[in-house]
């Protein structure tokens, strides 16, 4: 994997002791044990898949529905699009 000015490389100790700054720059990073890449951390954008996943599921658990609750209704609404 090329390094690239936006892709950081820190060690797990860094990673650790550096968590709140690293995570608030919203950049890539790749956490490293002895020089191997072991983890990459990525920041979740506005408008995402991903970002629209975790709001939804954010909302269902403050309205108190429960996983089950909610794959059900996924289950059947899936049922209802593709019959």
């Amino acid at each position: 994997m090329p390094r690239s000015a936006s892709l950081k490389f820190v060690g797990v100790r860094e990673f650790k002791e550096k968590l709140t700054g690293l995570l608030g720059k919203k950049e890539e990073v790749v956490v490293t044990r002895h020089g191997k890449p072991i983890a990459r951390v990525v920041p979740v954008t506005k408008g995402s898949p991903e970002d629209l996943l975790l709001e939804i599921g954010m909302v269902l658990k403050e309205a108190g529905v429960s996983k089950e609750e909610a794959l059900r209704a996924l289950h059947a609404a899936q049922k209802a699009v593709h019959g």
